[in-house]
């Protein structure tokens, strides 16, 4: 038997469960977090952009901070230091995250675009990365995260260079000169990524303005 859902994003509300309990174990909720030096290079549609990426800060007691209370985890404390070190935490409140109540007690809790299947007693995921990455890139657009500082792309292409120089030297080898091609594609990609963001048919829009 086959089964596939449409998951609605939670907030930490209650909320009433729809799909059918899943047979996974429960996890713990979570917030995403994004560093200013962490960027995915993706294409959408025809572009090639640079999307935030994200990290996790899972709300388990004794775990980065996250403190035990009479009514469970609280992140409260956790999520101020890290917006200390300049990581910012992004409200539940932008639709990212969902849940599924679990064969096991409890609910597993995914990115709303992680999208479960179940074939026999098992689930697998997999992740409309269309969507998602419309939704990255909405966050750009809003104003929610700030794009990224040509001071971290230039780091970023740096490192592609260095990668470069070490296989240089073996160009006239076929296989490293494919290899070659497709990392100096890549840097193209890279800078036209770069460079999409100052186009002017496209306002971008800074936090705070």
């Amino acid at each position: 038997m086959t089964e596939t859902f449409t998951p609605t994003s939670w907030t930490g509300k209650a909320q009433k469960d729809a799909a059918p309990k899943l047979p996974i174990l429960p996890n713990a909720p979570f917030y995403l977090l994004h560093s200013p030096f962490s960027w995915d290079l993706v294409q959408l549609e025809d572009e090639w952009l640079w999307l935030p990426s994200f990290g996790e800060l899972y709300e388990i007691a004794g775990v980065n901070g996250v403190e035990e209370t009479r009514s469970g985890p609280d992140s409260t404390f956790a999520r101020m230091k890290m917006e200390e070190k300049g990581i910012f935490v992004i409200p539940r409140e932008y639709g990212y995250l969902t849940r599924y109540e679990t064969k096991y007690g409890g609910y597993h809790y995914r990115l709303i675009w992680d999208l479960p299947k179940i074939i026999g007693n098992k689930v697998y995921w997999n992740l409309n990365d269309v969507e998602y990455n419309k939704w990255r890139l909405s966050l750009l657009e809003t104003g929610v995260i700030d794009y990224p500082e040509i001071e971290v792309i230039e780091a970023k292409r740096a490192l592609l260079d260095r990668k470069i120089d070490r296989k240089i030297k073996f160009q006239h080898v076929p296989e490293v000169k494919k290899e070659l091609d497709e990392l100096y594609s890549l840097r193209s990609r890279m800078v036209e990524a770069y460079n999409a963001i100052h186009e002017p048919k496209a306002t971008k829009t800074k936090k705070g303005k």
